[in-house]
């Protein structure tokens, strides 16, 4: 994983005003990819002490208040369709693994059957496992800071850091 990290102002990351190299390979960009950046939630999580009935305001509410900007970073194609397989699998391998999980419970009293659905279920979420943990590594994060004046990208490649660098001095 790359531990560099680049701080830039709020404006050039929504805008995606990046120097056109990948931020995740270091390569040539292709386009740009939307990252979050999470708003903290700060006094809302106080809902939680009211019980059930403060649970479900947040649960009501997240939607409006858990993203605060989304930044347009440069990505290449390759690095881009990495990502995007991961989350395809993660979502179809996940969802056909649970609901193959019952369906074998169903076909427990054909033995062939279920032994198979079982296995191909396993399988799925196994798949699913595996893209769920590599998620991180194939995109970065992003945080902004306490005034929203700039964002803090990390785990960016080390030639995207550098000319980052070099782009805001120019």
């Amino acid at each position: 994983m790359h531990t560099d990290f680049v701080v830039v102002p709020v404006n050039d990351a929504l805008a995606g005003r990046f120097p056109p190299v990948c931020c995740m390979t270091g390569a040539r960009a292709d386009g740009h990819a939307p990252v979050l950046v999470p708003k903290r939630l700060g006094i809302a999580w106080l809902l939680l002490l009211a019980g059930p009935f403060g649970a479900l305001v947040l649960v009501a509410i997240w939607p409006r208040v858990r993203v605060r900007y989304v930044a347009k970073l440069p990505m290449s194609e390759a690095a881009f369709d990495r990502l995007h397989l991961c989350r395809v699998r993660r979502l179809w391998c996940g969802w056909l693994g649970a609901l193959g999980l019952p369906l074998s419970l169903a076909l427990w009293r054909i033995p062939p059957m279920g032994l198979v659905v079982l296995v191909v279920s396993l399988f799925g979420l196994g798949v699913a496992l595996h893209a769920h943990w590599r998620l991180p590594w194939l995109s970065p994060t992003a945080v902004a800071d306490g005034r929203g004046r700039t964002i803090t990208v990390r785990g960016v490649h080390p030639a995207f850091a550098a000319a980052v660098q070099s782009f805001r001095a120019a």
